[in-house]
């Protein structure tokens, strides 16, 4: 990973037609201002002292986790219906969701990706192999899912196909031509949707799954852990900014001195792990069931044993706990919930809970600054920060503290 200064000149080439990026061509001081002024804007009606955003310590090859899909190519002009149309392997261009992109390099994914798509592109034309076409029917390539793992360097490459026959020995000299891996498999996947997962893997090559390495900043020194990363585990996409977001969520744990922890969308442990010997348990809520097993995995190779996995809805989850006993006595609740924030049931429940005090860390600032209207007639907001998990793009992490009016 690199942390040069952004040299406007050397610009992806794909910049202002592929959509992962939108601010390549501003310095990264502008990127930063500009997050810190959007963030004003939203949450100005709750704090209305500015807000600190927290730099990323890597500016270029930052993300250990990028999944190009294969498509069928897009023609300006549309061919005939018995057109057999080229395989492309990249991203969305910009505004054009539907409009899939070639993509010969990216400056934010895995080093050497760029290498790893060409030799690709070669194995798939050689082997007469194309892209799921799910308009119009047939074909067999659908995702190529690379992982490169924080510190040890262990790389991942899954490619997800439709159900058939795979040449497993080509592709897997493919990949190790030109981006050598750990671990190389096969996800099948003949679900309509165009996303990233499978029904079912086989292991081509080597390991089932790859080691990450976190060092969590603890004042002068680090908390060191490890991670199992299984092929689509949850794992934040920016490993050093990741550590930066941990260590502040861990001072602010240690500073509230809490008896109990809930980790509400927790994952594979990483905010649990982070913090466990601040508190003396912690109930980690996560829905899905490999990142559970990855996390109950974890806490024994990081010799934590006061971590307990549930892998349940969140939102029923809390419903259980309004209907039994509550919360545990002094109990902190961090949530870290997707895109699309905590659902309404679930934020719900939560106030009706009443812990003293909630962290909410948020990868979608407006959809908390609409759930803060509704936490603020019970929670006073007290402090707000942010860390930058996303240089070149809009994106930013913000994290929440509030205390119980």
């Amino acid at each position: 990973m690199s942390s040069a200064p952004l040299e406007t000149a050397a610009l992806c080439p794909h910049f202002g037609e592929c959509g992962g990026c939108q601010h390549q061509d501003w310095s990264y001081p502008k990127q930063l201002e500009e997050k810190a002024r959007l963030l004003s804007e939203a949450y100005g009606t709750h704090w209305p002292a500015p807000i600190v955003v927290h730099p990323s310590p890597v500016l270029w090859h930052y993300r250990n986790k990028v999944d190009p899909a294969f498509a069928p190519m897009q023609y300006e002009t549309p061919p005939p219906k018995d057109f057999v149309r080229d395989t492309v392997l990249g991203f969305k261009k910009k505004g054009r969701w539907f409009w899939p992109l070639d993509i010969e390099t990216c400056l934010i994914g895995p080093a050497g990706l760029g290498d790893l798509l060409a030799s690709v592109r070669d194995w798939y034309r050689s082997a007469g192999l194309r892209a799921y076409d799910n308009k119009r029917g047939g074909g067999f390539l659908r995702h190529l899912l690379v992982r490169e793992a924080a510190h040890t360097g262990e790389r991942m490459v899954v490619l997800i196909t439709c159900g058939g026959d795979l040449d497993g020995a080509g592709f897997v000299e493919a990949v190790q031509r030109t981006w050598p891996a750990q671990s190389i498999q096969w996800g099948i996947n003949d679900k309509p949707a165009e996303v990233a997962m499978a029904d079912e893997l086989r292991l081509l090559y080597g390991k089932e799954s790859i080691t990450a390495e976190m060092r969590i900043p603890d004042g002068d020194t680090v908390r060191p852990l490890r991670f199992r990363i299984s092929p689509f585990s949850f794992f934040q996409t920016n490993s050093p900014a990741a550590e930066q977001l941990y260590g502040l969520l861990r001072r602010w744990v240690g500073e509230l001195a809490p008896a109990n922890l809930y980790d509400l969308y927790g994952g594979s442990g990483g905010i649990a792990f982070s913090c466990a010997d601040l508190v003396g348990q912690i109930w980690s809520v996560e829905e899905v069931e490999a990142a559970s097993v990855d996390g109950r995995y974890n806490a024994e190779v990081n010799g934590i044993g006061n971590v307990l996995f549930f892998t349940e809805d969140v939102k029923n989850f809390l419903k259980h706990r309004v209907e039994a006993e509550g919360l545990a006595a002094d109990s902190l609740v961090i949530a870290d919930p997707p895109r699309a924030g905590l659902h309404p049931k679930a934020l719900k429940r939560l106030i009706e809970l009443a812990p003293r005090h909630i962290i909410y860390v948020s990868c979608n600032p407006k959809i908390l600054a609409r759930e803060l209207d509704v936490l603020s007639e019970s929670y006073a907001l007290a402090r707000l920060e942010a860390v930058d998990l996303f240089p070149h793009t809009r994106h930013v992490e913000v994290v929440a503290l509030l205390e119980r009016k």
